[in-house]
């Protein structure tokens, strides 16, 4: 998989396929404070881990517990602590990003009735975060438990964090609901468990926020997106906030043959 870089832009992830148009203009949705709090840090120094240079001080990571992903996750863990050690690494069911009409479920704005969705106990270790990230995770781990990877994302948007990290195999996808007669109804799905809906026209106001909040990376005023995959491609709105953090998304798949490409 190819590393997203600045200069790909989002433009580059709306053209081919009907991608659903993510990514244009950003700069121009209102964003309710996503990002703020960051100061100017967009003169970070890379550092590599696992094919990607990450810039930044204050990491973030979102590690895919789920049951197909655990034999991974102490050797990323390891590989990312090489390079930064007092990042803050947090454990949670799958990679579900859901939204219901306009708000990221258990994300920060949210409320009314939940779709179904499958829970599971963080494992995330205390002792391993900072004192900031024991309060981070004190804040949301009871939302990230039933919401996954998209309460967590839209949580930690508004943490001092300068990069999030996820890494997962990405078969969750994203998946959007409406309320219809009361109760949340699928109208979206790019899941590998279960499409829906096709392509998806346009972004929610949740999404809009998102890509504003990570557009705002380049000039040191909100984090920057790494995504790694073991599995699949990341889904196409995930790969357009990647573009507009300016981080990157990259392939771990040599991970499943035990192979020894790693940091240096």
């Amino acid at each position: 998989m190819k590393a997203m870089t600045p200069e790909i832009g989002l433009a580059g992830l709306s053209g081919g396929q009907g991608k659903g148009g993510f990514g244009r203009g950003i700069g121009s949705f209102g964003g309710n404070g996503l990002g703020t709090g960051l100061g100017n840090r967009a003169g970070f120094v890379g550092r590599p881990v696992m094919g990607a240079f990450i810039r930044a001080k204050r990491v973030a990571v979102y590690l895919d517990c789920s049951g197909s992903m655990r034999s991974y996750l102490p050797r990323v863990e390891a590989e990312i602590r090489k390079q930064f050690p007092d990042a803050d690494v947090f454990r949670f069911d799958g990679a579900r990003v859901v939204g219901l009409g306009d708000m990221v479920v258990f994300g920060r704005r949210f409320h009314g009735v939940a779709p179904r969705l499958r829970e599971g106990p963080t494992q995330t270790a205390l002792e391993t975060l900072t004192p900031n990230g024991r309060s981070v995770q004190a804040k949301v781990r009871t939302a990230c438990e039933k919401g996954s990877l998209g309460a967590w994302m839209d949580r930690l948007l508004a943490e001092s964090y300068d990069a999030l990290v996820v890494f997962s195999d990405f078969q969750d996808g994203v998946r959007l609901y409406e309320t219809k007669k009361g109760e949340p109804k699928m109208v979206y799905s790019d899941s590998s468990y279960h499409k829906v809906g096709g392509v998806q026209k346009g972004h929610t106001r949740w999404q809009r926020e998102w890509l504003e909040a990570f557009g705002k990376a380049p000039q040191g005023a909100g984090p920057r997106l790494y995504l790694f995959t073991v599995q699949q491609e990341p889904q196409v709105f995930l790969q357009a906030c990647v573009a507009a953090s300016g981080g990157a998304s990259i392939s771990v798949s040599w991970l499943k043959k035990g192979a020894r490409k790693a940091s240096p």
